[in-house]
């Protein structure tokens, strides 16, 4: 049976049609995933999880309620997704800084304490309190601690070679006590006694001054000013 005239011809532009509309459809979906996060993630920081109804999402951005369960099942999921984006966009951010403007580590290590700064004034206590409690969030935190692993060694080698970092300190066993360090910060919930930026001078910066060699320690001591 012959096909009418020009038939081939209208179903590749008709397919064509459906691709077209299945990829701005994709895209609204992406765009309006990653509003939902930027819209949430600060409410999240400043209330804490409970606090932040999925109907004021919602409403906030002018989408309908089911949409935003389309898109997150539920509020875990969401906060998850908002986690996993910052934490990729934060390291996307530092691997940027490293390759256009740092000379050495110690500028990294100065970049991310300038942005955990940042970070410290945005995030309230509630927030800590209610995440170590989400046993998918700690799972995904875990997980995530354990993928760092080679990135950060690689980045004790690189130290190690400029001559920073010394070359007699375990750093396996250096990771292992800071991790354990972490958990017992949060499970003792020390932010409560102590601000979140009191206990990262405390732990985190005096660890690095630890492994730090006296030129390390002269560099660092010069980035840490600029911050105050």
């Amino acid at each position: 049976m012959d096909l009418p005239h020009g038939y081939g011809r209208n179903m590749c532009e008709q397919s064509e049609i459906r691709s077209k509309k299945m990829t701005e459809f994709n895209q609204y979906r992406k765009d309006l995933h990653d509003k939902i996060i930027s819209y949430a993630m600060p409410e999240f920081y400043q209330r804490g999880v409970k606090a932040v109804k999925m109907d004021e999402i919602s409403q906030g951005l002018h989408v309908s309620k089911r949409t935003v369960y389309e898109i997150f099942g539920d509020k875990e999921e969401l906060l998850l997704a908002g986690m996993k984006m910052q934490q990729d966009e934060m390291k996307a951010d530092i691997e940027r800084f490293a390759r256009a403007h740092a000379r050495n580590v110690i500028d990294v290590i100065s970049y991310v304490y300038r942005r955990q700064m940042e970070r410290n004034q945005k995030v309230g206590v509630v927030f800590y309190e209610e995440i170590h409690k989400m046993p998918r969030v700690v799972k995904f935190l875990k997980e995530s601690h354990g993928k760092e692993h080679d990135d950060s060694l690689r980045f004790f080698n690189a130290g190690i070679e400029e001559g920073l970092f010394r070359s007699d300190v375990n750093y396996e066993v250096m990771m292992e006590v800071a991790n354990l360090c972490m958990d017992g910060i949060m499970h003792k919930q020390l932010y409560k006694t102590f601000s979140m930026q009191q206990l990262f001078d405390n732990y985190f910066l005096i660890m690095i001054r630890g492994f730090c060699t006296e030129r390390g320690l002269l560099l660092l001591d010069r980035a840490l000013a600029m911050t105050d």
